[in-house]
């Protein structure tokens, strides 16, 4: 049983290497922007660094050891508007404000905001796709960028790491 576990073990490790190998092919798309969308993209490598970065940084609270402390992270970004809007949303006013945007990581994790909270609210200023964090470029260490909410309370629920797809939803219902 220990055999098996660690053989699956070592498959794992190789597939992600794989992944990460595939992810860092020049030229491959690293991110794509889609859905309800008037120009769809497919961001690469040189695309993410080619796009003007913000700096963020995130103080944590921490117990190390049985003591408070306060640790601050440093991140280097795009906010998830900016590129939303260089995609486009699709130009019906009334229902582009029931859209879902929906975030998929490599791994499948998923994680979503609503179009209120990412334009019409302070929240959407913290929502960042990540792609330095401190002294780590995310595309060198992980293949991928990542994506952090800032403002959230608990950021847990909505970091999405090694994100791949950013896609806008749109309600199927038309209810008014």
């Amino acid at each position: 049983m220990r055999r098996v576990f660690i053989q699956g073990l070592a498959v794992l490790g190789l597939l992600l290497a794989q992944g990460a190998a595939l992810a860092q092919t020049p030229g491959a798309p690293l991110l794509t922007i889609g859905g309800e969308v008037n120009q769809p993209l497919a961001l690469t490598r040189a695309d993410l660094q080619a796009l003007p970065r913000k700096d963020y940084t995130e103080d944590r609270r921490v117990t190390q050891d049985g003591k408070d402390a306060t640790l601050t992270v440093r991140y280097q970004g795009v906010p998830l508007r900016d590129l939303i809007d260089k995609a486009g949303l699709v130009p019906d006013r009334r229902a582009v404000r029931k859209a879902i945007v929906l975030l998929t990581a490599k791994d499948g994790y998923q994680a979503s905001y609503s179009w209120g909270e990412l334009y019409n609210s302070a929240l959407g200023d913290g929502v960042v796709v990540v792609l330095r964090q401190g002294s780590d470029d995310l595309l060198d260490t992980d293949g991928l960028p990542a994506l952090r909410s800032l403002q959230d309370l608990r950021p847990g629920p909505r970091h999405v790491r090694w994100l791949q797809r950013v896609d806008v939803l749109l309600p199927t219902s038309a209810t008014p």
